[in-house]
């Protein structure tokens, strides 16, 4: 198990990382918005601490770091800025709530590593005493330890993914189908996926959740959201239906007379109604009762009917499942980082489909043969610390031989489409058609964008023509993210002083290849 932070080193990380006035304010913005997709994915898978990291980032980004940016003031950027303001302002209260537990899982593990030291100082001290009072101590000190491992252990089991990248890519795919059937249920309760990506950026956390378990705040706020509209129509036909209930039962005890209706009338015409006896064959008439008075007469009360017990249906007694078909809880993995930046930073990894490149290279063959440049856009999902791509996105752009640039249009659709989805921008893909498979100064730039957003961020190049024929690569950091993010040179193509500015990301890297991962094709080009 990963030492948990305190809440001082989280916020520490938090603070520590790389602004640039030199980057359009709108890259910034977007970051933004990417930090509190990937807080609301930590939050739901349990992970609070990276959840606290994101917030109180996106909390810095925009109370310390914009308002320094140029183009702070600009009217074009007045309504995402305020949105962002908005944002923060509710999710301080998340941090708020979510400090006393990061505090709590810190404190409980250095208490217990606390004990586990000390009880190994005492036995160390105790190898020197008798054997029959070593045997006794020895067995105390492994029951008042056991739970002290468990909680420095816990319940997950840390892994690395390019060692295990066939249970990645299944783990993958359960809780990407988990995901998308919340969507689903979300859509199906009338919820829009705006609202729900707004909420998901700034939604506040109710006091009442901090009592709540492991496996309550897994469920995310679509299927809260649905629970909710679903409770409220119960709530509202549940009297209805349970008066329904009570009649039914009472009819089936007792049933009343018929109430004759008010519109039958009496017709005082027809002749008096004599009443006939039923004579026997053989004797004299019956004798005529005597006569009573009208004053005296007291009709008698009819007894109370007894309502009798409904019997309830009998209830099957209930036995255990056989042990094949009791389903246990599926184990919790987290893939830890396997590659480092020069500074010594982890990087987490980033799971790639095998036939992601084939695909794309099939959707810009036309370009291809005409020479010009086709980008496409890698996104995909957080899971258990590792970062998956499963959707190539192809927005809306402008080509020529050598450059190829997403037009606005193209951003504000792609950036849309990842937010109503919860998806991270992982890097981009690109052919260089008439060039060398490498990254140009321009296309140095344009990463570094995205390494901005995420530092996990790729680029993908494919050159067909050449030999080595594709490669996948990342910014240094340092001296290369840093260098570039602070380059003042205004030309298209133009060379850098510092040398090693970006590196290989495979082999060896932080990107491993999972067979069999799927991945979705959205093409979003205008014509």
């Amino acid at each position: 198990m990963t030492r948990p932070l305190s809440v001082q080193e989280i916020v520490a990380q938090a603070q520590d990382f790389e602004f640039s006035t030199n980057r359009p304010i709108q890259q910034w913005i977007r970051a933004g918005k990417m930090l509190l997709t990937e807080a609301a994915i930590c939050e739901q898978d349990g992970n609070l601490q990276m959840a606290y990291l994101y917030t109180y980032r996106h909390a810095q980004l925009v109370l310390d770091r914009l308002p320094q940016h140029p183009d702070y003031k600009d009217p074009r950027f007045r309504d995402e800025l305020a949105q962002a303001r908005k944002a923060l302002q509710r999710n301080l209260q998340k941090l708020e709530l979510w400090k006393p537990r990061i505090t709590q899982e810190h404190e409980c593990y250095v208490n217990a590593t606390g004990r586990r030291n000390a009880e190994r100082q005492r036995m160390l001290q105790g190898r020197e005493e008798a054997g029959r009072r070593q045997s006794v101590d020895s067995q105390s000190r492994r029951r008042s330890t056991a739970s002290d491992d468990e909680m420095l252990d816990g319940d997950s089991q840390t892994l690395r993914a390019n060692e295990h990248s066939q249970l990645a890519v299944d783990l993958a795919h359960r809780e990407i189908r988990r995901r998308d059937a919340t969507r689903q249920s979300t859509r199906e309760a009338g919820i829009s996926p705006g609202t729900v990506a707004s909420r998901r950026r700034g939604i506040v956390v109710g006091p009442a959740d901090l009592t709540e378990t492991a496996n309550e705040r897994s469920h995310n706020e679509g299927v809260w959201e649905t629970g909710k509209l679903l409770h409220r129509q119960d709530s509202r036909q549940a009297p209805r239906s349970q008066r329904g209930a009570n009649r039914d039962a009472a009819a089936q005890a007792f049933h009343y007379p018929t109430v004759p209706s008010k519109k039958s009338t009496i017709d005082w015409k027809m002749p008096a109604m004599q009443p006939s006896y039923a004579r026997s064959p053989a004797g004299p008439p019956p004798t005529l009762p005597v006569k009573q008075k009208h004053d005296s007469f007291t009709p008698a009360i009819p007894p109370k009917p007894l309502v009798s017990a409904i019997p309830s249906p009998p209830t099957a007694s209930l036995s255990p499942l056989p042990a094949h078909e009791q389903q246990a809880a599926p184990p919790k993995y987290t893939f830890k980082p396997t590659a480092f930046t020069e500074s010594g930073a982890p990087l987490r990894t980033v799971m790639l489909p095998p036939d992601l490149r084939t695909s794309f290279l099939n959707l810009a063959h036309p370009n291809t043969l005409r020479n010009f440049e086709t980008c496409g856009i890698l996104c995909g999902t957080l899971i258990s610390n590792a970062l998956f791509i499963n959707h190539l996105i192809i927005p809306d752009q402008t080509s020529t031989s050598d450059t190829c640039d997403t037009t606005e249009e193209g951003d504000n659709a792609l950036f849309d489409y990842c937010d109503s989805h919860e998806l991270l921008v992982c890097g981009w893909i690109h052919t260089h058609p008439t060039q060398s498979c490498f990254l140009s100064s321009r296309d140095l730039h344009t990463s570094s964008g995205y390494q901005v957003m995420l530092p996990e961020a790729i680029a993908i190049v494919c050159a067909p023509r050449q030999k080595p024929d594709w490669g996948i690569f990342r910014l240094t950091d340092p001296p290369g993210l840093g260098a570039v993010l602070d380059c003042h040179q205004k030309g298209l193509f133009h060379p850098h002083a510092e040398q090693n500015l970006y590196t290989d990301a495979l082999r060896p890297g932080h990107v491993v290849e999972g067979p069999g991962l799927r991945f979705q094709v959205v093409d979003l080009r205008l014509a």
